[in-house]
């Protein structure tokens, strides 16, 4: 079996290449399609020890995803699975299934996936599901609105668009909003109402069989959230602990029809009262905590979608888990909690962005590049003066 795992140079795309090296019932070929302005002499995916260099390949643009995998597909009954780990590259892939389906097992759903990776098309399918959702409009790059509730926050109508979690920001008022909206570089934008949350969370799972089966072992609750990221500092707690609207989940997931490696993100409001914010139709970036926690969600959807049927799986996590996503968090970690405070719940923590006791080569290149660029900002400034 072979693994071809999709992805920017991110801790998302080194979670997917632990888990498949740390499962330890079949052994599978994982390759690398790197995407985006990358070196390739080192970085933090070529030094982990579960991937071989050699199976690392680099593309610019994820819109040549699709011709990529078309060179280097074979007619091999289908035993090249693809995992993605970003929006662009899960949108080429999907929207290009027909012309890819003979050589790959690859995600799907039963949907214009054009139209679903637009916040608005979830919004309008999650809200006919059942799902509370948001008040939202949506708007023009650089228009101006009379929208009137405050505060209210911004995102790209699609994540692949402008800047991205870049194009986010949070407005007071009118006029902070129409000052944002001239400086944000998606060409649409959905305004959405701010909610006073009680807590975010993520439901972590894989989707089979059209969305009639779904893994959902646990869900994640931000503890400490960086700007305009949901990666943070987190816990991740068994799914029976969640008092959730289940049948909801299954009813969006099955009308979509999706097979692959997803999240959903939800806030809970101060009233107890859940509202649906995205679905992200491929691995998570904090996905990996779950194969920490005895779950191993990318093998499980590369034995099923090679074999064909359900692997056996654990329904559930057994106890609580602790993620750390390292430097992401060292900045903000310490400012709150203080040098001795975040060192100990760096160490208590279970699971890691980047820290891996059996795969320590990607910690240690980020550490040491990170010396490297404060050591010359120290070298700098000391010529400055």
């Amino acid at each position: 079996m072979e693994a071809i795992v999709i992805g920017g140079l991110h801790h998302n795309t080194l979670g997917v290449v632990r888990s498949l090296g740390e499962d330890g019932e079949m052994q599978i070929n994982i390759k690398v399609l790197l995407i985006g302005q990358i070196d390739r002499d080192k970085n933090i995916i070529s030094e982990s020890r579960y991937i071989n260099k050699q199976n690392i390949y680099y593309l610019e643009r994820a819109t040549d995803i699709p011709e990529w995998l078309v060179n280097n597909g074979t007619r091999n009954e289908k035993q090249s699975v693809v995992i993605c780990c970003t929006d662009g590259s899960a949108e080429q892939v999907i929207s290009n299934y027909d012309k890819l389906k003979n050589c790959y097992s690859l995600p799907s759903v039963n949907f214009d996936i054009t139209k679903l990776m637009s916040k608005i098309t979830q919004d309008v399918i999650a809200s006919e599901c059942g799902f509370l959702v948001p008040k939202w409009e949506v708007v023009k790059k650089g228009e101006a609105t009379n929208w009137n509730i405050f505060p209210c926050i911004t995102k790209p109508e699609k994540s692949v668009q402008g800047k991205g979690k870049g194009d986010i920001h949070i407005a007071t008022s009118r006029e902070e909003l129409n000052a944002y909206l001239k400086k944000i570089k998606a060409e649409n934008v959905q305004i959405q109402e701010y909610l006073e949350k009680d807590f975010e969370y993520q439901l972590i799972g894989c989707s089979l069989n059209d969305g009639k089966t779904l893994i959902i072992p646990g869900y994640t609750k931000i503890i400490r959230q960086p700007p305009n990221t949901n990666t943070g500092y987190l816990v991740l707690s068994p799914i029976e602990n969640l008092n959730y609207n289940s049948d909801v989940v299954e009813r969006f997931l099955s009308m979509i029809g999706y097979n692959g490696l997803f999240s959903l993100e939800f806030i809970r409001d101060k009233k107890g009262r859940d509202y649906f914010l995205e679905i992200n139709l491929r691995n998570d970036g904090n996905a990996y905590c779950v194969q920490t926690a005895g779950v191993n969600l990318p093998s499980i959807w590369c034995k099923y979608a090679v074999l064909g049927e359900v692997p056996n799986f654990k329904e559930s996590i057994s106890k609580p888990l602790f993620f750390m996503p390292d430097f992401f968090d060292m900045k903000s970690g310490i400012k709150s909690e203080g040098l001795f405070r975040w060192g100990y719940q760096f160490v208590t923590a279970k699971s890691h962005s980047l820290f891996n006791l059996k795969d320590m080569g990607p910690f240690i290149y980020e550490f040491k590049q990170r010396i490297r660029t404060y050591m010359r900002k120290i070298i700098r400034g000391y010529k400055n003066d």
